[in-house]
């Protein structure tokens, strides 16, 4: 019986191939190819697999599938060269038996489409080898090769001008829209993926901002994160036990402490981060050393208490003093009733906004 033997290459993994893929490849002697320019060249190389580029047969004019091809849109001139490739390895296989393709990584066009139309009218069976489903993350890979080439020669000029500092408030901005599409996520999934892939674009900016520095790569951003979350998951990738979520995060402090060999308990905690986080982080890190439920109820009512009086209305310095107090101390009261303070303020200015302009269309109307 003689046949063809498509086989598909993965578009963002061309030098990984499947067992069944090597197998193919291996029993074809040779491997033709479109151009001397495929991305699995090398595979091929390494693998000692001959191969030839296929030359295009004669041009036989349009046949009825053709005209049909380009009805649908395909390009007239991509058409006629697809068929004159597809009689070419037709009649290679007809000559020796069989004959291999290895499809381009971007196989869309109506190459393919030809060769299975002219191989049943031509009794030719049509064996078709397609790569295993990649492996998550590889979606990845076309975001690092796009960012790449935006930094790269004929990329974008705006992209190539950019440093870590002049994207950093970009960062921030991006950032603090990835929070308010988290607040919406139930209503706005989409939102939240589209977010989330701004962000992740600032962190491959950056990477190739310093690959192209000499620095590190975005290989070195993941792998060292990848051995840190090793180092402080003991109970996941060691052999530490753990039986509350409580014990985790106390293990993970205490190996940061001993990785970074820091004796301030406070060490690590950026000064300029917004106040109200700054003061969750501060007593969240002296939680170990902070007031219960109780104490911290006597903590909010103390700072209260320090607002009332005439004195009071003295110097601008001294209600600031109090007034920070006092929202220091409704912090603890928070994390000591086990409430995320940033999300509880957050959730509550919502509510307000949107009373407020309840309101405001009540009085309009």
């Amino acid at each position: 019986m003689t046949r063809v033997v498509l086989v598909a290459a993965s578009p963002r993994l061309p030098l990984l191939w499947a067992p069944q893929t090597w197998r193919a490849l291996d029993a074809a002697k040779p491997v033709y190819l479109l151009d001397d320019q495929h991305p699995s060249l090398p595979a091929l190389e390494v693998g000692e697999i001959p191969w030839e580029v296929l030359a295009p047969a004669s041009d036989t004019g349009p046949a009825g599938r053709d005209l049909l091809l380009v009805g649908q849109g395909l390009d007239l001139e991509g058409v006629a060269l697809a068929r004159r490739q597809a009689d070419a390895l037709l009649a290679l296989a007809k000559q020796r038996g069989s004959a291999t393709l290895l499809l381009p990584p971007e196989h869309d066009g109506p190459l393919v489409q030809l060769v299975c139309d002219r191989a049943a009218r031509q009794h030719v069976e049509v064996e078709a080898v397609y790569p295993l489903g990649e492996p998550k993350g590889s979606a990845l890979l076309d975001l690092v090769a796009t960012e790449t080439r935006l930094r790269g020669p004929g990329g974008c000029p705006w992209d190539r001008e950019q440093t870590h500092a002049s994207l950093a408030r970009h960062l921030v901005e991006e950032a603090y829209e990835l929070v308010e599409a988290i607040d919406d996520a139930d209503a706005d999934p989409e939102h939240l993926r589209e977010e989330l892939g701004d962000l992740l674009l600032q962190v491959v900016f950056h990477a190739q901002i310093a690959e192209d520095a000499g620095s590190f790569d975005i290989d070195g951003v993941a792998r060292a994160i990848t051995e840190k979350l090793h180092r402080r998951h003991p109970h996941v990738f060691g052999d530490l036990q753990v039986a509350t979520a409580d014990e985790v995060v106390s293990n993970w402090e205490r190996i940061k402490r001993e990785e970074e060999g820091r004796g301030d308990p406070f060490a690590g905690i950026p000064k300029a981060l917004p106040a109200l986080q700054l003061a969750a982080k501060l007593r969240r890190k002296a939680a170990g050393h902070g007031p219960d439920i109780d104490q911290a109820r006597r903590d909010v009512r103390a700072a209260l208490g320090g607002l009332e009086g005439p004195a009071v209305a003295g110097i601008a310095e001294g209600r600031q003093q109090r007034i920070g107090e006092l929202l220091f101390s409704v912090v603890g009261l928070a994390l000591a009733l086990d409430v995320e303070p940033e999300a509880a303020l957050r959730t509550v200015s919502r509510q307000y906004r949107e009373r407020f302009r309840e309101r405001l269309r009540e009085h309009d109307s």
